[in-house]
């Protein structure tokens, strides 16, 4: 296809001018122009030529040129001298070859199991940083990988494996011809349309809203509901709201019957078990009124076009799982899946035809997650990672198996995970802790090594890890705007320095050791037979490096109706009922008799200047970022407490002392938090700032998660408020 982008003359890392790259902070990757000026980069803006960003931009991406130059940036190895938080100065060799012999001392005393790695943003959103961090303890013969997917993406992804089979893409919304548009638990207008690549995300939501609607189901009046439609409903309680759905949608014939029968399997019991549910029990635990709910199915089902996405909001209360096999329900049995503007999964423009249906074969019909279970808790291993939420008892739970030695690639799990004080002291303890990151964060401070990682400026890439989630497809290369800052190593080199140093072979052995060629031969290899090169003659690095700067788009659109060809179980056909989402709905079923915790029930935030936890460390991002509680007005004025004023936020399992802001975004009966404050790490702005860690209040048992997933409980935890200094009141009826 044609691209209109102009060519821009290709400029060696580091060489004054103006460099075409993206951002890799989140799924958009939007188009970015760095200005580099005596070496320095002076300016980040929009690539308005971009061929799907076109100039859209938000303000992190900017703002990491300012982590690139942060005086409290790690620019060599650091050794840990004393205390948390106390290092000097080291030599590259000297690191490593510490480092090597404490790791083969411990994996021959103690087994492989004793070494793990936890890696996080933005290791998320690099070529293959993933696999690199991975395939590292896999060297060893470690089964222990830990990532943030467990307050993620976990009950997204499993619930896709049970409905489509595992080993397929995600599923996301067709945006360009969609009509309507219900939201649930996300904010596009903050996130960006989390796990769908689309730079351009509040246009398309526009346009949508223009055709026909867009409508956010919500705790909050997020940003995003309050420019189009809001439907408040209570923290933790999509489940019974999209049960509630489904059965009007059946008892109605609003259903796509024919299809159902022909293409669909599981339609007939999970009918049945949503019919099991009154209307009325689930408007009273979503605190939606029941005619609301008849409404918006009928809205949702007889729209020309129609999806429905579900995100990090529908991801982490006490049905997560069920929650998200239901948003795919609700979209498969109303005829929306595979259809254009409805619901989809894309292509993958590196490998042609669909996936091989029998890699299903490999994880049996029922347990789409194999049969390996966590040292701690019993729980699944999600896509081979750990629970998350596990390792703090990992490292202080004697017996084999015991983690010992610990890589940190780019995470915190301190500020990420519940149990944080726990998390904190179990790092404390190991024999090992080495962190590959760009700062001393809350984790790394009790790091033997922290070792520098070049940030996204400073390294090359290629838009893969994302690129079939896209409604509007297209690939790109970047060079490295600028050579690493200081001392700082890519992450494949130093995994490769320490497994030679051990005796093992590198990863992925191309260019003799030489990271920077060896991830290059990978691209390479990967665009070889790629379809997406198909309209031009095929694809190299060397192609899209010189003839698209501004990116590659090789589709106008994702073919919509391939999604069927895409389920990967062995007959082709999604489920909608199994033996784990029948057990879910018995617990959905058996939670209706239940009594209600009357407590307020908290639910998290993301704010636009924040990335998680580490993009607090410059005032000039931050300076408008003030963590606050919301509270609704009513429950403000039945506790005495005013906007301004110092509360104590108490659950279960800890209690933090915050700022309340009374604000009626919120429903009443909750509080809202942002994630990813309370900061004590070798980052002097951070640490100055004021915030508690919310996830103080999460609980870190492991009973406590939802046992098929091993997804924490981060959003509806029972919380009383008080201000500070008053009694605290009785606990939850």
């Amino acid at each position: 296809m044609d691209q209109t982008s102009p060519r821009m003359n290709r400029l060696e890392p580091g060489a004054d001018g103006v460099h075409p790259t993206f951002c890799r902070l989140c799924e958009a990757q939007c188009g970015l122009l760095a200005t580099v000026e005596n070496g320095r980069i002076t300016h980040v803006g929009p690539d308005r030529d971009h061929v799907t960003s076109s100039g859209h931009l938000c303000v992190k991406g900017p703002a990491m040129r300012y982590v690139a130059y942060d005086p409290d940036r790690v620019l060599q190895p650091l050794k840990r001298i004393g205390g948390p938080g106390e290092f000097a100065p080291v030599t590259w060799d000297e690191a490593l070859d510490d480092i090597a012999a404490r790791v083969s001392e411990i994996v021959a005393r103690d087994g492989a199991d004793s070494l793990g790695v936890y890696f996080g943003n933005p290791a998320a959103f690099g070529f293959r940083h993933m696999a690199f961090a991975s395939g590292f303890v896999r060297a060893f013969g470690s089964s222990k990988i830990f990532n943030p997917v467990h307050v993620d993406t976990g009950s997204k992804s499993l619930a896709c494996a049970l409905v489509y089979g595992p080993g397929g893409p995600y599923t996301f919304p067709d945006l360009e011809t969609c009509d309507f548009l219900l939201i649930i638990g996300a904010n596009p207008m903050i996130s960006h349309m989390s796990l769908v690549s689309e730079p351009r995300a509040l246009q398309k939501l526009e346009a949508v809203a223009r055709r026909g609607g867009v409508v956010v189901v919500d705790p909050r009046r997020t940003e995003t509901a309050e420019r189009f439609e809001h439907v408040p409903v209570m923290p933790d309680s999509d489940a019974w709201l999209l049960s509630a759905m489904l059965k009007t949608i059946s008892e109605e014939g609003l259903a796509s019957e024919a299809l159902l029968a022909e293409r669909v399997e599981g339609w007939r019991e999970l009918r049945d078990a949503v019919a099991a549910i009154s209307l009325e029990t689930a408007a009273a635990r979503c605190g939606v009124a029941a005619d609301a709910i008849r409404s918006l199915a009928r809205r949702f089902a007889g729209a020309r076009t129609a999806a429905c996405y579900g995100r990090l909001g529908s991801c982490r209360g006490s049905f997560a799982t069920l929650t998200n096999v239901l948003i795919e329900a609700l979209n498969i049995v109303t005829g929306r899946f595979g259809e254009p503007g409805g619901w989809i999964t894309g292509a993958s423009p590196f490998r042609r035809g669909a996936p091989p249906r029998s890699v299903y074969q490999q994880f049996g019909t029922q347990q789409p997650y194999g049969e390996a279970r966590s040292r701690i808790g019993g729980l699944p291993l999600l896509s081979g990672f750990q629970p998350g939420g596990t390792l703090a008892d990992d490292i202080l739970t004697p017996g084999e198996g015991q983690l010992k030695a610990l890589f940190l690639d780019s995470g915190n799990p301190v500020l990420a995970y519940p149990g944080s004080r726990k998390i904190d002291e179990a790092l404390s303890r190991l024999d090992l802790l080495v962190a590959l990151d760009f700062y001393v964060n809350d984790s790394a401070r009790h790091a033997h090594y922290v070792l520098p990682a070049p940030t996204f400026f400073e390294r090359a890439d290629l838009n893969d890890i994302f690129s079939v989630n896209t409604p509007r497809p297209w690939l790109q290369y970047t060079d490295a705007v600028i050579p690493p800052v200081g001392e700082s190593r890519l992450e494949l080199e130093i995994y490769n320095e320490l497994l030679v140093r051990t005796g093992r072979k590198r990863l992925y052995p191309e260019a003799d050791g030489n990271a920077e060629a060896a991830i290059e031969r990978m691209m390479d290899k990967l665009l070889e037979d790629a379809p997406a090169g198909d309209a031009v003659g095929g694809l190299s690095v060397e192609r899209l490096r010189e003839e698209f700067p501004n990116g590659y788009r090789f589709a106008e659109a994702q073919d919509a109706r391939g999604s069927w060809d895409r389920v990967m179980h062995p007959d082709g056909r999604p489920r909608l009922w199994g033996e784990i989402i029948a057990g879910e709905a018995q617990r959905l079923q058996a939670a209706a008799s239940q009594p209600v915790d009357r407590r307020l029930k908290l639910f998290g935030r993301r704010k636009l200047r924040s990335f998680n936890s580490w993009m607090h460390n410059d005032m000039r991002i931050v300076r408008s970022d003030r963590p606050t509680l919301l509270m609704h007005p009513t429950d403000a004025m039945e506790r005495q407490i005013a906007s301004g004023g110092r509360v104590r936020v108490v659950s279960d399992h800890g209690e933090i002392e915050v700022e309340v802001e009374v604000s009626d975004s919120v429903v009443a009966g909750s509080v809202n938090y942002p994630h990813g404050w309370g900061h004590k790490g070798g980052w002097r702005v951070a640490n100055s700032l004021p915030g508690r860690n919310v996830n103080e209040l999460a609980s870190p048992d492991p009973a406590d998660w939802e046992q098929i997933s091993g997804m924490c409980l981060i959003d509806g935890v029972p919380v009383e408020v008080t201000p500070l200094g008053a009694h605290l009141g009785a606990a939850a009826e």
